[in-house]
């Protein structure tokens, strides 16, 4: 067994106060062997409750508990362990997230619960979980989004864990501790007034990058983006014939005739195409869901061509996932920046006019950056023509053992 490299009770003490401030150890003061989920250099201890421990917490009140919902807002909608708070984080403010300079208080959609955050952040034990922590995923979870919150919650202080097996696993279990919503595929209006997420976000065409340079607690960061309330509820139509809509326009045949749909693209692997069998309709289905490990880019060839069929038979095409507003919408993004030679900015900017509730998952959005490249499209902030080649944006299909390539995130890192 290896010893302590520095043996005085004083250096023992040090250890103790990092491991309680923040979960992490300087690598020379730590017995390694005696450490799960550790990693060599600045050593990050990764802290996890389990499923069980939660059931009692809850079954006791939870008055010390603080639960953190990382999934996408409409997985949250349609189900969440109760008590939880949803973050909304947008996918151009990770490498703020990962520099540690945004506060965890400006990815909470919801006022409310941005001032119950505030208020006992520092007091409750703070438990975040995502869609499945499987052991595989465990084991990269440090560099992983999650990881990334925990590092945030427990520099700043917090008593922060994850949960073991995400919400898959604890809801399989303790389905009674799980709040769910039947009549939530569709959002009959708007997001809260203050969301700070892709679906309050502009990418912005100021080169001056002011969102990195911002201060942690300005009003601006802390408040997000106020978003209209008059969301249709309805299919939007982007272009002549291509509308954008959610699960529930996809099943009303008084809608679709009214708009003369005949080709529907289901952006989800499980919905039911619903009347594939009476020949009315021609179905395209693309079987992703909304989560960070998905890789949507591949289908984009197959799904714009399905598109421009529909459009060059003069038939109405809707594009649709579950709640309209991320799967979909990436789709439709990327058949706007290939067919109308629009930059990734413009073509958001294009979709969100139509549709101010569009929130695409990060990882979505890192796959549109990819695609905006594979098109040799330029956004008024690519500068990546002078951008030496060791400095190009990595933005990585998913992997089977990791979901982010954190080695490099942006050619702008160091702004």
């Amino acid at each position: 067994m290896r010893k302590w490299s520095c043996r005085s009770q004083k250096k023992k003490k040090e250890v103790n106060e990092w491991h309680q401030r923040c979960g992490f150890f300087p690598s020379g003061l730590i017995d390694p062997m005696k450490c799960d989920n550790v990693r060599i250099g600045c050593v990050m201890i990764m802290s996890s409750k389990s499923a069980e421990w939660l059931q009692e917490e809850l079954e006791n009140g939870a008055t010390s508990l603080l639960l953190l919902d990382c999934r996408a807002h409409e997985l949250y909608e349609s189900s969440h362990i109760e008590t939880a708070i949803n973050l909304a984080i947008p996918g151009l403010m990770l490498r703020r997230l990962k520099k540690g300079n945004l506060p965890i208080r400006s990815i909470i959609p919801n006022n409310e619960d941005k001032e119950k955050f505030v208020k006992r952040c520092k007091t409750d034990v703070v438990v975040l979980y995502d869609e499945a922590a499987s052991e595989r995923q465990e084991s990269g979870i440090a560099s992983s989004v999650l990881g990334l919150l925990l590092h945030k919650l427990r520099d700043d202080g917090c008593k922060a864990f994850y949960l073991e097996g995400g919400f898959n696993k604890f809801q399989s279990e303790y389905p009674e501790h799980c709040e769910t919503n039947l009549d939530c595929s569709c959002p009959s209006s708007s997001p809260p007034a203050s969301v700070l997420g892709l679906g309050g976000l502009r990418i912005s065409s100021d080169c001056s990058d002011g969102e990195s340079d911002r201060e942690p607690g300005s009003a601006t960061e802390s408040e997000g983006s106020p978003l209209p309330s008059n969301q249709p509820a309805f299919p939007v139509q982007i272009l002549p014939y291509l509308y954008l809509g959610c699960a529930k326009d996809s099943t009303n045949l008084d809608v679709l005739s009214k708009y003369n749909i005949k080709y529907i693209l289901n952006v989800t692997p499980n919905l039911p195409n619903m009347f594939e069998h009476e020949g009315d309709f021609k179905y395209k289905q693309i079987p992703i869901s909304d989560h960070w490990s998905q890789n949507l880019s591949q289908f984009f060839p197959e799904a714009i061509s399905f598109i421009d069929e529909a459009r060059s038979k003069k038939c109405g095409i809707l594009v649709h996932c579950l709640a309209g507003i991320s799967r979909s919408v990436t789709v439709t993004v990327a058949y706007l920046m290939q067919k109308l030679n629009l930059s990734l900015n413009d073509a958001y900017d294009f979709v969100k006019r139509k549709k101010s509730n569009i929130s695409p998952n990060f990882n979505f959005m890192g796959q549109l950056l990819d695609f905006e490249r594979t098109l040799g499209l330029n956004s008024p902030c690519d500068n990546h023509a002078t951008t030496p080649p060791h400095d190009q944006l990595f933005f990585t299909t998913p992997t089977i053992t990791t979901c982010f390539n954190w080695t490099r995130w942006s050619p702008h890192e160091n702004r």
